[in-house]
């Protein structure tokens, strides 16, 4: 059997000291050079504990900030056996999906897309959104953030799966990814797309898929919709 690598020993070891109360959730970490003496490995080794540590969403960079550690909650991180797609869900929920209305726009991203990506808050983003349907009713609105350099790309043609584009399309593979469940505000854009009424609420989920180098590559933003919701749910496809 072949022994760990230098990064995921140096990985353990972080999280021995972040468990130890080395670090504190919610504080910077040192720099590169700092944590890399730490534990007594190459910055080039370091870097890649960094990336395994963001990929198991442990670790999150600000950008021209430096690197942070993650507040508790209830956070589940699932390797690519466990990931589901909403359409499998969907499925799984015994529904039946008939239809859907797909849009992709370039346009800034909230706070947590922008941090999960490193990006400025300035930056622009290739926004894909995505209402799912039964013949009847409205069954899942989701939102998806990539880099803008795919907008082009997905322009007339967007597809159904922004896992199958990057694969075939770019080379690239989504291995991992943390999913949080969170009840959206009311000024939530998939709230907004559902046209809740005041005070209606209920549960979402925001995803973050990571390639197999730990580089952050994808956030969605996804809200099942419930029956009881259906009677006052108005969908907002413009």
């Amino acid at each position: 059997m072949r022994g760990k690598s230098s990064a995921l020993r140096a990985k353990e070891e972080f999280l021995a000291l972040y468990h130890d109360g080395a670090f504190e959730a919610g504080t910077k970490i040192p720099s590169e050079s700092s944590m890399a003496e730490m534990l007594g490995v190459s910055r080039e080794t370091w870097r890649k504990a960094l990336g395994l540590l963001r990929g198991e969403g442990v670790l999150y960079s600000r950008h021209g900030s430096g690197t942070y550690l993650q507040e508790p909650s209830h956070r589940i991180t699932n390797d690519l056996s466990q990931l589901k797609s909403m359409s499998k869900m969907i499925a799984e929920a015994g529904l039946r999906e008939q239809g859907s209305c797909m849009t992709c726009t370039v346009g800034t991203a909230p706070e947590e897309v922008c941090r999960f990506f490193e990006a400025p808050e300035t930056a622009e983003f290739a926004i894909i959104q995505h209402i799912r349907r039964t013949e009847k009713d409205v069954i899942a609105v989701s939102l998806g953030y990539l880099p803008e350099k795919y907008a082009e790309k997905m322009h007339g043609a967007i597809p159904q799966s922004l896992f199958a584009f990057l694969e075939e399309s770019e080379g690239i593979y989504i291995s991992r990814a943390s999913t949080e469940l969170f009840i959206p505000a009311e000024n939530d854009p998939l709230c907004e797309m559902l046209r809740l009424r005041e005070g209606q609420s209920a549960f979402g989920f925001r995803q973050c898929h990571y390639d197999s180098r730990g580089n952050p590559t994808l956030y969605s933003a996804q809200r099942p919709v419930s029956f009881h919701d259906h009677e006052n749910t108005a969908v907002k496809t413009a």
